[in-house]
Order: C-alpha cells, then sequence, then structure tokens
C-alpha cells in the first residue's frame, strides 16, 4: 500500500477536513431539528453517509494508523455524538443510530485504504 507523506499539503487538508466534519458535525447535530431533517431511512442513510465520509477524511489524514483503529475512532465519536443528543435533543440513547455509524466508519476507512492502495 502507497502511503502520502505526513507532511504532504493532501494529509494535512485531510486532516483539517476531517476536525471540521467533527466540529460541524456535533455543532449542527446540537439543534433538534437536526434529527427530523431525514425521516425514515434517510434518517440511517444519512447516519450512514455523513460518517463514511468522516472516516474517510480521518483514513486520508492518518494512513500509518491501523485501519480499524481509524474506524473505531470514528464509530466512538458517533457514539459520543449520539450521546449527547441526550443532552440537546432531550431524547434517549439510540442504538441503531451508533450501529450505522459504526458501519459507515468502518465502510469509509475501506474505500480510503482501498484507493490509497490504487494509486
Amino acid at each position: 500500500m502507497k502511503l502520502l507523506l505526513a507532511r504532504s499539503p493532501i494529509v494535512q487538508c485531510c486532516r483539517v477536513l476531517a476536525i471540521a466534519l467533527t466540529v460541524f458535525l456535533f455543532v449542527v447535530g446540537s439543534f433538534p431539528a437536526a434529527g427530523k431533517a431525514f425521516p425514515g431511512v434517510m434518517h440511517w442513510l444519512a447516519h450512514f453517509a455523513t460518517y463514511a465520509v468522516i472516516a474517510f477524511a480521518y483514513g486520508m489524514g492518518w494512513q500509518k494508523q491501523p485501519a480499524m483503529l481509524v474506524a473505531g475512532f470514528v464509530a466512538a465519536l458517533g457514539a459520543i455524538h449520539e450521546y449527547s443528543e441526550i443532552f440537546t435533543h432531550g431524547h434517549t440513547f439510540e442504538i441503531a443510530d451508533v450501529l450505522v455509524n459504526s458501519i459507515g466508519a468502518v465502510v469509509g476507512v475501506a474505500f480510503e485504504r482501498v484507493v490509497v492502495s490504487a494509486t
């Protein structure tokens, strides 16, 4: 697998993007209306896509870390985000959302590793 150098502009941009996406997610996710933006199955697709994109960015930014460590970190962010919604939305902890977030994180990092190894 080819790795981009840690000091390369692409890696640095991905690190900034990963952190910015995480902050953006927590800020936007703190609004009660955010949970109602995507009803039904679209809710889970939004969770999956969001965490896949975030995991892809973290994977690109920290390529030397094991894929499962990156995916686990992003999945943990998803669980923390769900927990924080108890206080910002006043609703219960949703295990299904945590599972979908975790699956998105694994798929995002796996896709990142495939893309990087193909370059």
